[in-house]
């Protein structure tokens, strides 16, 4: 345990990287003095070796090389802190380098430089958006120099993407990486003599890290083939379990327990007992007969419309609670889709059956190279640590930020609330621009509805808008934009500010829910005071906010919930409630890791 809770403090001399930094200098500024023609035959007659990357005099030729090409590319000369960061990756670090400052470019540096020395990248992006977007970047300066580079997208075909991983650098997004792996394993298995897609897993830069390895880290990934139609024995015990759940069982007979899980009580076990000789179904004479009730409560009480799914086409689509965006490739198990749809009022589909699944902290530790970028990073420091042997690498900024905090607003009951964001929205977006965050869709719509009421346009960004993700960014750092976010608007969103916009003050973030840690806050208040641009945020709750009356709280959260009513240190106890709510979290991942490592032990895999 002592290396899990210290590891990540261990820090390599900054001698060699000085080093690296005076050659690179030097390097570069005989560079720009060549003609393009005899740049490209410097390229050529000085190719780059892995095994020279962080020595000095060649390290800093093969960094000035690129920084060279992306300069007469895009006109952009990369700062010491984006050349600090592409040092880091290249050593298997995870950068933290807040929002704003150029981490895009930063990767594609690393990127480049590793595709050079031979090294096979994957530059892996939380989204088809950001992938596409970084990629466009990349086109220019892969040609230039001469190295092959793809994208995948959930629109890629198959015939494609097997060609697609043949390039020197390939951008796609976390899920098709991990899915595509898992499409290996279960090809190799059929046939034995597949290719793999992935041909060799060498150097991963993983953008929005904390998201990717930590956030979502312990879901399972699972890939699945449509199943045989629900039988109609095992439809008519979902339906009955899911009415007994909803109009049978009383409050005292069912409670949300410590880790957020609806669970019978003993006057709710009691009353199952009851029911059970009513039931047809021959569980309902076994001791799975519990568990299929409290997935019912699960599905009537704990998965919300809008916050947990929404139905599309009359399917049951889960949102990533993490990102904010909608998971079509993904279903509950064990009987929990179907009971949803059923609570939903859908006609429950086929229980899909698993053909092969993983996690992405078992996938991402399978590459040689891990290395990561994120605004948010120091608060997992040692969960990286412990998990993947990385060590987080903070960089400051290339200049004091003009983000300005405005404090917390704390109102008793949520109308107070709602009144004023109205007024304070409209007021700040007569000179500026407004983006306003909650939770999830199911907020951003009734949001919506109170500013249309007032007669205010608004535009939403949540999983529902995502397909116009791209424009409405493009619209909300205008003058008088009011715009409405989920986390999907949290991490790698770059709102470009208008001229007019910029004047008066920059983009104005006003938090209104309770996040579920202090890392989903500083993401969303990020999209403000980027790059060198004023900016402001603040954070408005109430006390009916679901975070403080979910009814999953421990005795600390319950204290800290009291001091919020009496104004005690709003934001420390705001702080300590995220805080608490995130220690459950990192409870619930490293036992999802133990229990991992302890199945492949026993089948040996490896």
């Amino acid at each position: 345990m002592f290396h899990e809770r210290l590891g990540w403090r261990i820090l390599r001399k900054p001698a060699r990287t000085r080093k690296v930094a005076k050659a690179i200098e030097k390097h570069w500024l005989e560079l720009r003095t060549l003609s393009d023609t005899q740049l490209e035959r410097h390229l050529e007659d000085n190719q780059t070796r892995a095994q020279d990357l962080l020595v000095p005099a060649e390290g800093g030729m093969a960094f000035a090389q690129v920084l060279e090409v992306i300069r007469r590319e895009t006109g952009l000369n990369l700062r010491d802190n984006q050349i600090a960061c592409a040092l880091a990756l290249l050593r298997g670090e995870c950068v933290e380098l807040r929002t704003g400052e150029g981490k895009t470019l930063a990767a594609a540096l690393a990127a480049l430089i590793a595709a050079r020395a031979g090294v096979s990248t994957h530059v892996i992006t939380v989204n088809d958006y950001l992938a596409s977007r970084d990629h466009k970047l990349m086109v220019p300066l892969a040609a230039r120099l001469n190295l092959s580079n793809a994208v995948m997208t959930s629109d890629t075909t198959d015939e494609e993407k097997q060609a697609s991983y043949d390039v020197d650098i390939l951008y796609s997004t976390n899920k098709i990486y991990v899915f595509d792996h898992l499409r290996d394993k279960r090809e190799r298995r059929q046939s034995g003599e597949a290719i793999p897609r992935q041909m060799g897993q060498a150097f991963a830069i993983v953008d929005e890290a904390d998201s990717v390895l930590i956030d979502d880290a312990t879901t399972p990934m699972i890939l699945s083939e449509p199943g045989d139609k629900v039988s109609d024995i095992d439809v008519e015990l979902f339906y009955s379990l899911v009415d007994f759940a909803r109009n049978s069982l009383e409050d005292k007979e069912r409670l949300l327990d410590g880790q957020g899980s609806w669970r019978l009580t003993d006057q709710g076990l009691g009353a199952l007992e009851r029911f059970a000789p009513t039931l047809a179904h021959p569980l309902a004479r076994s001791d799975d007969i519990v568990g299929l009730t409290e997935q019912a409560l699960s599905a009537v009480y704990g998965f919300r419309e809008g916050e947990s799914f929404v139905v599309r086409d009359g399917e049951v689509v889960l949102i990533d609670q993490s990102t904010g965006r909608l998971m079509p490739d993904r279903r509950w198990s064990y009987g929990l889709h179907q009971m949803v749809e059923i609570a939903t009022n859908l006609e429950p589909t086929p229980e899909a059956q698993t053909v092969a699944q993983i996690t992405q902290q078992t996938y991402f530790r399978q590459y040689r190279i891990l290395a990561g970028l994120t605004g948010t990073a120091r608060e997992c420091r040692p969960e990286l640590w412990a998990i993947y042997q990385i060590l987080v690498r903070p960089i400051s900024s290339h200049a004091p930020t003009k983000l300005r905090g405005q404090g917390l607003q704390v109102f008793s009951l949520a109308f107070q609330k709602w009144a004023y964001v109205l007024e304070q929205a409209q007021k700040v977006a007569q000179d500026r621009s407004v983006l306003v965050g909650v939770n999830d869709v199911a907020e951003a719509q009734a949001l919506a509805d109170v500013f249309a009421q007032s007669g205010c346009d608004v535009a939403v960004l949540d999983a529902l808008s995502e397909e116009q993700e791209a424009e409405l960014v493009g619209k909300a750092g205008e003058r008088g934009a009011i715009t409405i976010a989920t986390h999907l608007a949290g991490r790698g969103t770059d709102i470009l500010l208008a001229d007019e916009t910029r004047a008066a003050g920059g983009l104005h973030v006003m938090i209104c829910s309770i996040m579920a840690s202090g890392r989903l806050e500083r993401q969303l208040y990020g999209r403000a005071g980027r790059q060198g641009d004023p900016g402001s945020y603040e954070t408005v709750i109430s006390l009916e906010d679901r975070g403080l009356v979910d009814g999953a709280q421990s005795s600390w959260r319950r204290m800290m919930t009291l001091w919020l009513n009496l104004r005690l240190l709003p934001r420390w106890a705001l702080s300590q409630i995220q805080t608490n709510r995130d220690r459950r979290a990192r409870s619930i991942r490293r036992k999802s890791l133990l229990r991992e490592q302890e199945l492949a032990k026993h089948i040996g895999y490896r």
